[in-house]
Parts: structure tokens; sequence; C-alpha cells
């Protein structure tokens, strides 16, 4: 979080601009709050694809390693 408070400072970025640069530009989700709950969603469809279980909001590390998983499988083959 500390990384993102730096960031941040003196900058007026929206969330899909902020996205792109801690994540990269090859980013497909976004992290939204469906029905109360943290969640990936599609930028091309909308559908949730990983919910978050834990309290509050995800850290950007867990949204990387979901966004890596959710690449890799939809890849495969």
């Amino acid at each position: 979080m500390k990384k993102f408070k730096q960031f941040i400072q003196g900058t007026i970025l929206s969330q899909e601009e902020w996205e792109e640069e801690v994540f990269g530009p090859e980013l497909i989700e976004t992290l939204k709050q469906v029905d109360g709950r943290w969640a990936l969603v599609s930028k091309k469809t909308g559908r949730p694809l990983r919910y978050y279980k834990g309290e509050g909001k995800p850290s950007d590390e867990w949204v990387a390693d979901q966004e890596k998983q959710i690449q890799y499988f939809k890849n495969m083959g």
C-alpha cells in the first residue's frame, strides 16, 4: 500500500490508468465490488471471474496473482 500512496501523490489518475501503471497494459480484469464483495471482473464480458474471500479491499499482490492465474488458464490450450 505504501507504493500506491507514493505513486498517487501529486497525480490524478482514473482506476484504469492506475491499474495499467501498476500491472501493465495487459491487465484484462478490473477490481470491483459485486454484491458487497470484491471481485475481479472481466472488462470484456462484465462477469465476475474471481471473488476475494478476505476482509476489506484486496491487496495489489492478490490482484496481480489472480490476474496471472486467470490469464494462465485462459491461454492453456
